[in-house]
């Protein structure tokens, strides 16, 4: 039985997640008998996480900052935005007086003593004062004398420190890993940095002036992220136009096919949603966020969702080899027999792009309409989050953008200054980039029923995501499980009802 126990505890130190333990145990504080020991180990151990350390041993101010602000960060997501959301729905759900209501109160109750903690003067002293701190902290467990001589006294640290530490450790690890383990997703926060701080919401991008912005952001990463989605909405914005006569927007082909179109949302993902993305994947982290950038068509006729689709790939929004397959999931119709009149309007859009009008016949009819949707639903099952509930047609696209730097002095051309407007006058190289962007095609109704609505409403399913984070995070306080998950399911459906 010990044997079998040595060999999980060693298969989690070398394979496990940072974010499924509830201490660290480093083999390099093995040797640390005391805090001069420890600090220096600790010291080793930033050097291996990216920090630029001196011999090793010494780690310098501008380091420490660096570190510092990660800890900075890590507060400011709990305190501004993790802890008020999973507050405020716990509370929405405590009023239904389901079989969940001790629990919800019990999280409550966590979540208040988690704040207390992470307030508590003392401790917050201690992890501002040097980031080496959280490491020892959190591996107090273990190695009980990693503080004897701190300040020319020793330390008995409580097992809510060390758990709290081990927390705060884990959300730190979140945002590094935003902002260092990818620049591509590091470019978006800091552009959703740029435009919050400008006043502008994530939510409703689709109608900022990308041409004529208010403010250009004076970062190099936000700067990237600005040309790579600024030149997507310029492409997509050729394409769709104002109606007077049916006083809507209508995306137009170019050789005679016209989808009408209620409305076009666009968000940004957010910072707090990406530390949210990869903290809630339990096989482990993941550095690739596809659905950077999601846009949304929501039409008038739920028949023109495949008419759009094709329309998108000839106008150049989507290519074949840009779209990711198994992201391709529609749950807009729930048999071929639904699917018929919206394969119908494409195959007819076809011919009119051949030049001619083209009416299928019955049997012709049924035998596409059976290969798209068999084509189309076969990765539902393997996109839960997406397609349970919900009824729309997405995929997901890694767009193909340019971006352009003077030769002269290597600084981006950024659309809506001067410099861009002239840029066929100047020498100038051009770089590569992609743009991870989720497209989604729905209709008024059924988007009206299946994301304001019930479980599958966006606020229902933020909470599951920041539930499962909280989970991780706080293992030890936070009860919220995948137990409660079906019980909880059903009070969102009665919440948002």
């Amino acid at each position: 039985m010990k044997e079998r126990t040595l060999h999980q505890e060693l298969h989690h130190e070398i394979f496990g997640s940072i974010l499924d333990r509830e201490e660290m145990a480093p083999y390099l504080l093995l040797k640390a008998e005391s805090y001069n020991s420890a600090i220096k180990q600790a010291t080793q151990m930033m050097g291996n996480r990216g920090f630029d350390t001196i011999r090793g041993i010494e780690l310098e101010d501008c380091e420490k900052n660096r570190a510092l602000d990660y800890i900075r960060k890590a507060y400011r997501y709990s305190f501004r935005y993790l802890f008020p959301y999973i507050k405020k729905h716990l509370r929405e759900l405590g009023t239904l007086r389901s079989d969940l209501a001790g629990l919800y109160d019990s999280c409550l109750n966590a979540i208040d003593t988690i704040e207390t903690v992470l307030n508590d003067r003392h401790f917050k002293a201690l992890v501002h004062e040097d980031p080496r701190h959280i490491f020892l902290l959190a591996s107090s467990k273990k190695f009980p004398h990693v503080f004897d001589g701190y300040k020319g006294r020793s330390m008995n640290i409580s097992p809510e420190w060390q758990h709290m530490a081990c927390s705060l450790l884990k959300i730190a690890h979140l945002i590094k890993s935003i902002e260092e383990d990818n620049q591509d997703v590091n470019d978006y926060a800091q552009l959703g940095l740029h435009l919050e701080m400008q006043g502008q919401g994530l939510d409703n991008l689709y109608n900022y002036d990308w041409e004529n912005p208010g403010h250009l952001p004076d970062t190099v990463p936000a700067q990237r992220a600005f040309v790579k989605v600024a030149t997507f909405f310029h492409k997509l914005k050729e394409s769709v136009k104002f109606n007077d006569s049916k006083n809507g927007l209508e995306f137009k082909s170019g050789d005679g096919v016209d989808v009408d179109i209620v409305n076009i949302k666009a968000r940004l993902k957010s910072p707090e949603s990406m530390f949210t993305k990869l903290g809630k994947n339990v096989e482990g982290e993941a550095h690739t966020i596809r659905d950077m950038l999601a846009i949304t068509f929501i039409l008038r006729n739920i028949h023109d969702t495949l008419k759009l689709f094709h329309a998108l790939q000839k106008r150049g929004v989507i290519l074949q080899e840009n779209t990711i397959s198994p992201s391709i999931t529609q749950t807009l119709f729930k048999s071929p027999e639904e699917m018929n009149e919206a394969v119908r309007n494409l195959m007819i859009s076809l011919s009119q792009s051949e030049g001619e009008v083209y009416a299928p016949d019955a049997d012709t009819l049924t035998r596409n309409t059976e290969a798209f949707f068999m084509a189309l639903s076969i990765n539902t099952q393997n996109n839960p989050h997406s397609a349970l509930e919900h009824k729309k047609f997405q995929c997901k696209i890694n767009y193909s953008v340019p971006i352009q730097r003077l030769t002269s002095n290597g600084e981006i051309i950024i659309p809506g200054t001067p410099v861009y407007k002239k840029r066929k006058e100047i020498d100038k190289k051009t770089e590569q980039h992609t743009l991870a962007l989720e497209l989604r095609i729905s209709d008024e109704k059924s988007w009206r029923e299946s994301e304001q609505r019930g479980d599958s409403h966006h606020e229902a399913y933020k909470f599951r995501q920041l539930a499962a984070v909280m989970q991780r995070l706080f293992k030890n306080s936070f009860k919220l499980t995948k137990e409660n998950l079906t019980q909880l399911r059903q009070d969102q459906r009665q919440l948002f009802s």
